[in-house]
């Protein structure tokens, strides 16, 4: 798992964005904080797949991603440092050769989901979680990356310990795991500002 945590590292690209929080009747008043973390997540399974295997288009109506480690190193009006992430998502993507993952890339399309912060109780227990965000992503393929995804995130004040916005992105790879099985891995880095919720 190290090694693929690092050859997933070195295939990720860098993005540093800035963007302007925004208020809620909890946080009226106060000031955005950056909130910035990158992090490797992997498909916990592979999901069902529609596929026209004549145009390529392909739809996933759910997929399950799971973290290969806790947060570090990132930062945000609360310490998100220690937190487990796992996501939901689902896509329309159309693929180059959608009948063997290994060797496809994305020629266009779109994903959205929601991502999970939850701290850890255990080492197999994790927590309710205190940051949910909901996101959208635009995803086509370029160097490095079988399917990039670029688009906005958002997390409601409502029931959450952060309220905010701002830019994500994915790169995303096949590793094989065995001579026969592999899965999905994403580098995703995530940015932008928000206020801690009263």
């Amino acid at each position: 798992m190290i090694r693929i945590f690092s050859l997933v590292l070195t295939l990720a690209l860098v993005s540093i964005i800035t963007i302007a929080g925004t208020d809620t009747a909890s946080t009226k008043g106060k000031k955005g904080e950056l909130i910035s973390f990158s992090t490797v997540v992997y498909v916990t399974a592979l999901p069902d797949v529609t596929t026209n295997s004549h145009s390529g288009w392909s739809t996933i109506d759910l997929e399950t991603l799971a973290g290969t480690g806790l947060l570090s190193g990132a930062t945000g009006p609360i310490d998100l440092n220690g937190l487990y992430i796992t996501a939901e998502q689902s896509s329309h993507e159309q693929f180059t050769n959608p009948t063997f993952l290994p060797a496809t890339n994305v020629k266009k399309g779109k994903s959205k989901g929601t991502f999970y912060l939850s701290p850890p109780i255990n080492a197999t227990e994790f927590g309710a979680p205190v940051v949910v965000g909901e996101y959208q992503l635009k995803v086509s393929a370029i160097d490095g990356c079988q399917i990039y995804g670029e688009g906005k995130w958002k997390s409601k004040a409502k029931n959450r310990a952060i309220d905010g916005e701002g830019e994500i992105t994915v790169c995303t790879n096949w590793f094989w795991l065995s001579a026969t099985e592999g899965t999905f891995f994403s580098q995703i880095t995530v940015t932008g500002s928000g206020v801690a919720v009263d």
